[in-house]
């Protein structure tokens, strides 16, 4: 494993909080980054044409995304204190994006030395096109580590 930062993914789930737990016992003393994706209305809501039309002007695209984000914020700032708590040094960073690319693009932009998520995290769809960490592990060019939610 490279010298860079663990990357603890932390989307509020009891998985999530395990994962960053599981990385402190393994990794205690290690820098690490926690992030929350926000993910985007235009992501998480497939509407046709029409509906993207009216999300767009009725502005329930922006009220989302600005509920994601904030919701994103809170949830990396929890993650980074479950970590500090689980003995690594970690600081708290929000993106927005679909969830397993973003991921994957925050590791390559921070440089990490492994990527940890907890198994079984899903999206509004996720159960119809697989996990967010069954894509990480499969795309990744860095080390994952997905730690089971049992």
């Amino acid at each position: 494993m490279s010298s860079g930062p663990l990357l603890l993914c932390f989307d509020g789930s009891p998985a999530a909080e395990r994962a960053i737990r599981y990385a402190g016992d393994l990794f205690a003393g290690r820098d690490a980054i926690v992030l929350s994706v926000a993910v985007p209305a235009r992501e998480e809501l497939p509407l046709d044409p029409g509906g993207d039309l009216v999300g767009r002007v009725s502005g329930l695209y922006r009220d989302w995304d600005e509920i994601a984000t904030e919701i994103a914020e809170r949830h990396a700032r929890a993650g980074a204190t479950i970590a500090d708590d689980a003995g690594l040094k970690a600081r708290s960073l929000t993106a927005s994006g679909k969830p397993a690319a973003t991921i994957m693009h925050v590791a390559e932009t921070e440089q990490v030395g492994m990527i940890v998520l907890g198994a079984g995290g899903h999206g509004a769809i996720g159960g119809l096109i697989g996990s967010v960490s069954a894509r990480v592990v499969q795309q990744s060019s860095r080390p994952v580590l997905v730690v089971p939610s049992r």
